[in-house]
């Protein structure tokens, strides 16, 4: 994927990459570009040179991704269990040196203990059997703690509503326990901000829907919109900054967060 956004900066076609980078066709750059032929740490110097990567940070991002090419992925490691778009997101969450997250019907993910976790899973999805559902769960608790514990702490901001905080899924108990530990992230977790947008508040920034916003090591930004079997990834500049400025619109709508951790204690009060 680097490489396909390295040649497109540039304006090049498959066929002129190829030719400046040495191929003699444009099917080698192809299979660079879709993962199905890797690049070697020797060849990296070549490749910097004829793209135009002069950037420090991004040459060790590009190195790394290279060192990690032959690690098991998600795929490999729960078959059957991580296809698109929960494969794209487990990526994205490995890479990725920011996120925005507009989730405003349940908390999102990475944000959920474990009793919030399973109502939602049972509820929203249809599923095969006991044994189908707890592969997934094993899949998103595992990359959930992954995102927590990085080497490099993944830099979240999340944006909620009263309303879906205040909504007893899984019950009055799991209800409060999901606030509960929202509080405890802001807490202990330094590098999480959560913001709540007040009933009073009325219409919001992200009446049109939820979405996920993230930034690369390289600069790069993509918009997320996911479903239940798809997702949408939007990477146009235009469309990534249109985003941006609903998701700053969003962090001016809801309570700073000093006064959403206050907020997030009322309504777990209001749950016991």
């Amino acid at each position: 994927m680097e490489v396909r956004l390295a040649r497109r900066r540039l304006g090049w076609s498959l066929d002129e990459a190829a030719a400046k980078l040495g191929y003699e066709s444009a099917s080698t750059c192809s299979k660079i570009e879709n993962g199905t032929q890797g690049i070697k740490p020797q060849q990296l110097p070549h490749f910097f040179e004829i793209l135009g990567i002069t950037d420090s940070a991004v040459q060790g991002f590009w190195r790394d991704l290279v060192r990690n090419a032959g690690d098991r992925n998600w795929p490999q490691l729960y078959p059957g269990v991580t296809d698109d778009p929960l494969g794209d997101y487990l990526v994205n969450l490995e890479i990725a040196n920011g996120l925005f997250i507009w989730s405003p019907v349940a908390v999102h993910g990475l944000l959920q203990c474990d009793a919030y976790e399973l109502a939602v899973i049972l509820a929203g999805r249809a599923w095969r059997g006991q044994e189908d559902i707890q592969r997934f769960i094993t899949v998103r608790r595992n990359s959930r703690h992954a995102a927590l514990a990085r080497k490099t702490p993944l830099p979240i901001w999340a944006v909620l509503t009263e309303a879906q905080l205040r909504q007893e899924v899984g019950g009055r108990e799991t209800a409060r326990a999901q606030v509960l530990h929202l509080a405890e992230l802001t807490r202990t977790h330094p590098n999480i901000v959560i913001q709540v947008i007040p009933l009073s508040h009325g219409a919001h920034a992200g009446c049109d829907g939820p979405f996920m916003s993230w930034t690369f090591p390289t600069g790069y930004n993509s918009v997320t919109i996911e479903g239940m079997k798809a997702a949408l990834h939007l990477n146009d500049p235009a469309t990534v900054a249109d985003y941006r400025t609903t998701s700053d619109h969003l962090k001016t709508d809801a309570l700073p967060p000093k006064e959403s951790l206050e907020l997030l204690t009322r309504i777990a009060k209001d749950l016991s």
